[in-house]
C-alpha cells in the first residue's frame, strides 16, 4: 500500500506540473491604444504656456535614441496614439500592455517681447505602459531644461489613474478566442483620467511652475481624459518538454495499473 501511495503522488505530481505548463499562454501579436486629453486637460496645458510633442524618433539624449517613436500625437483631436510590443497576461485576462519606444514630450517655453526663446522646459513621458489591473497609466519620467542641460531621469511613475476600477466596454480586457490559436482583448480604462499626486507635484517644478495656485489645481484636478487599448494574441507552442513530461506521467500511472493487476 505504501508503494502505491507513494507511486500515485508521483504520478499526481507529474500530471499537475504538465497540465500547468499546458495551460494557455497568450503572446501579444500586434496592440494598439489612443489616450484621448479632454477639453479640460488641453485647457490645464495651455494655460500653463505648455503644448505636447511626439517627434518622429526619439531624442538623442534619452535611452533608445533614434529609434522610432511608438507614439504619434494629433493636436486637432488631442490624441496620442500608441502602438504596443508587449503584454502581460493571467489566462485569459489581460493585465497591461506596454508600448517600448514611445514618447510624449510636454514643453514649456519663455519667449520674450520679440517671441524669442528665453528658457524651456521639457517633461519626457517614455514607454507607456496600460494597467488595465489597476487602472493606471504608467511612464518612465524625465526632465531637462532645454539644450545643453542635464537630463534627470524619476524612474517609471504612476502617471494618470481612472477615477473607476475595472474595464468597461470591448471585451472588458478579457482574451476572446477567435481560432484554437489565436485571440483578441479591448477594453477602457473605467472612469476619469486624473494625475497621480506626486507625479503631478514632478510635472509642475519640472515646467518651471508654481505648486500652489489656479494652474496648479487645474493640473491636480482636471479631468484629463479617456484611454482604450486592443490587442491581438497568438497561443504560444507548448515545450517539447511539457508533452514529454505528460507522456511520462501517463507512462507511469499505466506501468503502475499493469503492477497491481499482476500483483
Amino acid at each position: 500500500m505504501k508503494f502505491a501511495f507513494k507511486s500515485l503522488v508521483t504520478v499526481a505530481a507529474f500530471v499537475a506540473v504538465g497540465a500547468a505548463q499546458a495551460a494557455p499562454v497568450w503572446e501579444v501579436e500586434a496592440g494598439s491604444g489612443t489616450l484621448i486629453f479632454s477639453a479640460a486637460g488641453l485647457n490645464a496645458l495651455s494655460s500653463s504656456g505648455s503644448n505636447v510633442i511626439a517627434p518622429a524618433k526619439i531624442p538623442a539624449i534619452l535611452p533608445g535614441a533614434g529609434t522610432a517613436n511608438a507614439a504619434a500625437y494629433t493636436k486637432a483631436s488631442g490624441t496620442v496614439a500608441l502602438t504596443f510590443d508587449d503584454a502581460v497576461v493571467d489566462g485569459n485576462k489581460l493585465n497591461s500592455l506596454s508600448a517600448g519606444n514611445s514618447l510624449v514630450n510636454i514643453r514649456r517655453s519663455i519667449l520674450d517681447e520679440n517671441d524669442v526663446i528665453t528658457a524651456q522646459y521639457n517633461v519626457y513621458l517614455a514607454n507607456f505602459n496600460v494597467n488595465l489591473s489597476n487602472s493606471t497609466i504608467y511612464a518612465d519620467f524625465y526632465s531637462d531644461t532645454g539644450a545643453g542641460s542635464q537630463l534627470k531621469s524619476f524612474g517609471n511613475l504612476a502617471i494618470f489613474t481612472a477615477t473607476q476600477p475595472g474595464v468597461v466596454g470591448g471585451t472588458q480586457g478579457l482574451i476572446v478566442e477567435d481560432t484554437p490559436t489565436t485571440g483578441h482583448a479591448s477594453g477602457s480604462l473605467n472612469g476619469e483620467l486624473k494625475f497621480n499626486n506626486d507625479t503631478a507635484t514632478l510635472v509642475l517644478t519640472s515646467l518651471g511652475l508654481e505648486t500652489t495656485g489656479d494652474i496648479a489645481n487645474l493640473v491636480r484636478t482636471a479631468n484629463w481624459g479617456a484611454t482604450s487599448a486592443t490587442g491581438t494574441f497568438t497561443r504560444a507552442v507548448p515545450e517539447p518538454s511539457t508533452y514529454a513530461l505528460l507522456i511520462a506521467g501517463l507512462a507511469t500511472a499505466g506501468a503502475i495499473a499493469r503492477r497491481r493487476k499482476s500483483a
